[in-house]
């Protein structure tokens, strides 16, 4: 049997393993994706892209070939409750607003089938990179100075080994990864089966002043979910299935006949052009780690679908791990790949709390309709917290602990779901500043990415000074940026240094993936080299 290499396997090519092959091979780590699908969904799944994931991407190049639907504020509303697609509306959801000054990538809705395209579109440019699809892992060891895979190739009968470094478990809710390792997973039990159904239908022609990417179909004896795909023709349609129902009792015909009757459109013909069995069954992995094997995605955490949370965290998940497994393959202390479980696990399962009350809150609605209380339908979706993923959920994370220098400071007052104040706390996402240098605009979050960035209030020659140009720190380069003075990026509103917490000459330093590692509120450049060894230590 032949054996091939790689410095790290990844183990499926959906969106959160494909984000964490791009962000190792961009960085020269030669990984491999097996993928037991045949080949890219062509069924939608996971719609919402959440600001921070648009950061993510925009850093990445990757932003705009994705945001392309324009599904979104003013024309959407981001659900409507109502008796059909044209029937009495009992309420709408908007969007929740939020200005520039805090997130310049907004948020956007993108067809998973588009999401995994660009990507993989991306992967292929790199030589870093491969990927294997209709290969799937039959067996998993770890040999304790690398992992074993076994792979198998069901279309040609062939079987080999990869060796790797470590292993990157992306394979989904059902993850044959975490059964190996007998990582248990906690959360409330299956809350019901679904079969999500794909189908084409001229509805949008229909829909003016009442559109929505979600529209929730309620009435005393039918409950539907329909989603907008393109906002014209595409659509999905997430059907409850009975206790004792199966996906098999539901052949195309029936399901025609079901979009037509919630859709209040009967005359409008329906093809339906996939249906695909789901379990609402939020759960998290008790660890997201075990030896050489990291779990990510919904291998590590799936989510209820309220709010579209799901992906979001997986790719955020994949963001913080890719850059420590670089690090650590480049010289970097093996305890840095431990703060991957502290810092995520904990972030994570406060989101899993979040999206579990989401869910809650819909089905409180539904169980109204369902008995005939419309009045409650009424007051329910009139007050709603859902308004997507909150910016507070989304940009006001913070840490307790990991790769980054804590100070001794009080903390901060929590954030609410809705709620965000900016702050380079260590352990928080560095924010946004306005800035501008040679007449161009950005934003400080487009100097992040690559390696270690340090930002400095004025004058950065005295860190300048205490930096060597041509150090690489665990394979990354450190590069200084001067926010202000003449020398030094624009501060175009101002807010710099008060945002960051600074006085003239302070610095922060953020890591890879935006995380605030270390703040100097003055000017002390002596400092710098102890904090970048702790955070490649793990902290």
């Amino acid at each position: 049997m032949s054996t091939r290499d790689y410095e790290v396997a990844i183990i499926g090519g959906g969106p959160c393993g494909l984000l964490t092959a791009l962000l190792l091979a961009r960085r020269g780590i030669r990984c491999a994706i097996f993928e037991r699908k045949p080949e890219p969904i062509q069924h939608p799944r996971a719609m919402a892209i959440s600001r921070r994931s648009a950061e993510i991407l925009q850093q990445l190049g990757l932003r705009q070939a994705m945001d392309t639907t324009g599904l979104g504020p003013p024309a959407y509303s981001l659900a409507i409750w109502s008796e059909s697609l044209t029937g009495e509306v009992y309420g709408r959801v908007p969007w929740h607003a939020d200005g520039p000054a805090v997130a310049p990538y907004s948020g956007f809705h993108c067809p998973q089938t588009t999401t995994e395209r660009v990507l993989l579109d991306a992967l292929e440019r790199e030589g870093d990179a491969s990927i294997f699809f209709d290969h799937e892992i039959t067996a998993l060891a770890d040999a304790g100075d690398h992992a074993r895979l076994t792979v198998h190739r069901d279309g040609r009968g062939q079987t080999f080994d990869v060796t790797s470094a470590y292993v990157v478990a992306a394979d989904g809710a059902g993850s044959s990864v975490r059964h190996w390792l007998d990582i248990k997973a906690v959360g409330p039990g299956d809350l019901g089966h679904f079969l999500n159904t794909f189908f084409r239908a001229s509805y949008g022609a229909h829909l003016d002043g009442r559109r929505a990417v979600l529209n929730h179909i309620l009435r005393a004896d039918l409950f539907e979910v329909f989603v907008a795909v393109n906002g014209d023709d595409l659509w999905l349609m997430h059907h409850f299935l009975q206790p004792g129902e199966h996906p098999a009792d539901y052949p195309p015909e029936r399901l025609a006949e079901l979009v037509k009757a919630a859709s209040g459109l009967p005359g409008v013909p329906v093809e339906i052009l996939g249906a695909s069995p789901w379990v609402m069954s939020p759960k998290v992995a008790a660890s997201f780690r075990k030896g050489r094997v990291f779990l990510t995605g919904d291998a590590a955490a799936r989510l209820s679908p309220a709010a579209g949370l799901g992906m979001n965290t997986g790719l955020q998940s994949a963001h913080n791990l890719a850059w420590k497994l670089a690090a650590a393959l480049r010289g970097a202390p093996q305890s840095l790949l431990d703060s991957y479980d502290a810092e995520r696990r904990g972030q994570v399962m406060h989101t899993f709390e979040t999206s579990n009350d989401f869910g809650s809150e819909t089905w409180e609605i539904v169980n109204a309709g369902l008995a005939g209380d419309f009045t409650r339908v009424r007051d329910l979706v009139a007050n709603s917290r859902r308004g997507g993923s909150g910016i507070g959920l989304d940009l006001g994370w913070r840490y307790e602990r990991g790769a980054f220098i804590a100070e001794s400071s009080p903390p901060l007052e929590p954030e609410d779901v809705d709620t965000y104040h900016p702050s380079a706390t260590p352990g928080r996402r560095a924010p946004h500043v306005q800035i501008e240098r040679d007449g161009l605009s950005l934003s400080t979050l487009d100097l992040f990415g690559l390696g270690f960035a340090l930002l400095v209030a004025g004058d950065a020659a005295p860190w300048r000074a205490a930096v060597d140009p041509q150090a690489r720190f665990a394979g990354f380069e450190l590069e200084l940026f001067q926010i202000g003075g003449a020398e030094g990026y624009a501060d175009s509103d101002g807010h710099f240094q008060g945002l960051y917490g600074l006085n003239p000459g302070g610095a922060v330093l953020v890591r890879p993936d935006g995380v605030v590692g270390w703040r100097s509120r003055d000017c002390a450049p002596g400092g710098l080299a102890r904090a970048l060894a702790a955070i490649l230590a793990g902290g």
